[in-house]
Parts: structure tokens; C-alpha cells; sequence
């Protein structure tokens, strides 16, 4: 958790993270309004954020979640949501340093993959929608500064899955590999992969329809609600 704005404006780095130059023209001077003793770094890839983390560990990242490896690479929602991932975990940034981090994306419905993880997060989190105005967006993103969490109720709302229920949605539809060879790549049996369909059928609310594919279904809704992409 970092001390608000007005404690420790002048200790504060703050690094945004966006493919979009005419974003960051944006972002940038409405951080700089709202902090104006904060160090402001940008990046627009995956690759040139992890440099700057790694050169010194920023209080405040502002992040979209759909960003490229590296320059000239396509930008992909499941780039960003490694990043967040890394950063919540501890995996680029050493214990226990904990930045806050603000998602400002246009789609944040992946986000529910990492719902869990943001709870048990110990700095400040904040999500919103990049269409918001700016002064909108500053206010949540003083959320996230003063150590506070907050997630739109369209992520809060969503249902939550375990994380081997996650493994089997993403080894089944997106390496489309079927029960037997999921059981495997997991370690565990046929049966116990039918039991996390069942669960995960019963989690997503998705009633028996003899006209319907089951599978096809739950791929469906799990698309909808930005558990797989």
C-alpha cells in the first residue's frame, strides 16, 4: 500500500503502459496534473515495461490490457493480463514492494481470471474504462494511489472459478485437447475431469438443454463474461 497523492507526491514513479501515442498524450498530462511532483515513465509493449520495472520498481503502473510483446507486434488482451499477472504475483517485482496499479482498458472483462488475485493483492487496484473522461478516470485511479481497491461491478459481479476449472477451459478451447488428454496434461483422473465440468456448468448458471451442445455452451458464456478470450 503507497501513501496518497498528497504525502509522498514528490517520491512517486509513475509508468503508463499503452501501444496508443494520442493515449499516452492524453494520460500522461492528466497524471501530471493531478501528481505534478511524480516521475512519469511510458512504455508501449510488454518488453519495454519489463525494462523499466527491472531498472527501478515504479509506486504507480497505469496499464492497458491489450499490449504487444514488442514493437510492431500485434496488441493482445492476454499480453496485458500477463503483465498485471507478473506484478500481482510478485514475479517482477521482489516482495514486498507492492506498486499500485491502475487497468485502463477498453475491455476489462479478463480481468475476472485474475479477481482472486487482486483480492489477496497488498497494494492498491483499480480498473476502469478507457472512454471514461479523464477527470473520471484520475478519480479511480486515486483509488488505486491511496492503497484502495475498486473493480466496476461488471468484474465484480462475475463468477469466480478455481484454478484448475481455469486450466481445463483454456487446455480445452484453446489448445482444443479433449478430456482424456486434459486428464493428463493435468495429472488426474478421467472422472475428476468430469467433475470440474459439472462444476463449472453449475458456476456459470448453464441449465440442461437436450437441443444444445453442453460444451458449446459453457465456451460461450465463458467467452462472454472474458474467462477465455
Amino acid at each position: 500500500m503507497r501513501e496518497s497523492a498528497d504525502e509522498s507526491s514528490s517520491a512517486q514513479r509513475f509508468l503508463v503502459i499503452d501501444d496508443h501515442e494520442a493515449v499516452l498524450q492524453g494520460t500522461v498530462p492528466a497524471l501530471k496534473g493531478a501528481y505534478p511532483e511524480a516521475e512519469i515513465w511510458t512504455a508501449q509493449d510488454y518488453q519495454g515495461a519489463r525494462q523499466l520495472i527491472e531498472q527501478q520498481p515504479p509506486d504507480l503502473m497505469v496499464v492497458d490490457l491489450s499490449i504487444p510483446d514488442v514493437a510492431g507486434q500485434k496488441a493482445t488482451p492476454d499480453v496485458g493480463l500477463k503483465l498485471v499477472e507478473q506484478i500481482l504475483t510478485g514475479q517482477l517485482i521482489p516482495s514486498p514492494w507492492a506498486p499500485n496499479v491502475a487497468v485502463l482498458s477498453t475491455d476489462i472483462n479478463p480481468l475476472i481470471r485474475l479477481k482472486a488475485t487482486i483480492k489477496a493483492y497488498e497494494g492498491g487496484f483499480a480498473a476502469m474504462d478507457k472512454s471514461l473522461p479523464l477527470q473520471e478516470m484520475i478519480q479511480y485511479i486515486n483509488f488505486a494511489v491511496r492503497g484502495s481497491v475498486y473493480l466496476p461491478q461488471s468484474v465484480k459481479s462475475r463468477p469466480e472459478l478455481h484454478s484448475k476449472w481455469m486450466e481445463l477451459l483454456r487446455l480445452r478451447f484453446d489448445e482444443g485437447l479433449n478430456d482424456k488428454a486434459i486428464a493428463k496434461r493435468m495429472g488426474t483422473s478421467d472422472r475428476t475431469i468430469r467433475n470440474y465440468w459439472i462444476r463449472i456448468q453449475d458456476t456459470l448458471l448453464i441449465g440442461d438443454d437436450p437441443e444444445k451442445d453442453l460444451r458449446v455452451q459453457i465456451e460461450i458464456e465463458a467467452r462472454r463474461i472474458g474467462l477465455i478470450n
